[in-house]
């Protein structure tokens, strides 16, 4: 779900999402866009029209609450869809994350907040039909005490409130926070390494986003300049290789390595992985 500009580049970032799925996903799928305005990407990327969402505006509520349009079976017309936000880099094949959704056959599969006791939605597996009792309440109205009012929380405190959903986390090591390696860097550069380095996605929360921590001078200014107050020199995992893998090299390397991994199989790829991105 893409809503709003995301400081000038949201086509950007999800012609980007594309490629890096192109490279890092052996399966063909289909990518979903669900978009409030026309987007200027490429042609294989199905824009669907979400502006008419307005059932999950809330006051006081974070815009990203319309995610939970997803849960609503009408909206995604599938039997089971993987979901990853926009503002991630995928720096590594997919297999052993989707490989991991697809063995624990739950309602929800999703990511443990790295914050505070919550889920995280910027990565999840789900099957719409099973989980469109979150949807459903807070269409009705239901509301919880919130630490942070978006959708997540709410998801995790309808969950356990209703009991009504299987629910499994992913291992805390696929999908990383950039914002705590680099904090962690600060204290403990190998446990950082690690962090990154063993990570399939990276995922930007907050501050900064993709194309700021890879701007030089952003980065000099707002994470070396913190790191030497803390008597640490630059960040011990490597954020060029980072970018290189959130920038790429264009779609066909994607096609090419699909291609002959399917060579190497002796066999056709199989078809049906639905994956869904969102700001």
């Amino acid at each position: 779900m893409a809503t709003g500009q995301l400081y000038g580049m949201a086509d950007l970032y999800i012609d980007r999402l594309h490629q890096m799925l192109l490279r890092n996903v052996v399966e063909p799928f289909e990518l979903l866009c669900f978009t409030d305005r026309p987007r200027s990407v490429h042609q294989d990327i199905v824009q669907i029209d979400c502006s008419g969402w307005t059932e999950l505006l809330r006051d006081g509520m974070r815009p990203t609450t319309r995610k939970l349009g997803i849960f609503n079976p009408a909206y995604v017309q599938r039997e089971w869809v993987i979901y990853l936000d926009l503002t991630l880099v995928i720096r590594q094949r997919m297999d052993a994350l989707i490989a991991h959704m697809r063995a624990h056959d739950d309602d929800l599969v999703i990511v443990r907040d790295w914050n505070y006791d919550s889920f995280n939605s910027s990565v999840m597996s789900f099957k719409p039909r099973h989980v469109a009792f979150i949807y459903e309440a807070f269409k009705a109205g239901t509301s919880y005490p919130q630490t942070v009012q978006g959708d997540q929380e709410f998801i995790h405190q309808h969950v356990r409130a209703s009991g009504y959903a299987r629910v499994s986390l992913l291992p805390a090591g696929q999908v990383c926070s950039f914002k705590q390696a680099v904090r962690t860097a600060r204290k403990n550069p190998a446990l950082a390494r690690q962090m990154v380095e063993e990570s399939i996605i990276v995922k930007f929360h907050g501050q900064p986003r993709m194309h700021q921590a890879f701007d030089p001078w952003y980065r000099f200014s707002r994470i070396t300049l913190k790191a030497l107050a803390h008597g640490r020199l630059g960040l011990p995992f490597s954020i060029v290789a980072m970018k290189k893998a959130w920038e790429g090299s264009g779609r066909m390397l994607g096609l090419i390595h699909a291609g002959l991994y399917g060579l190497l199989l002796g066999r056709e790829i199989p078809v049906g992985l639905d994956l869904f991105p969102l700001i």
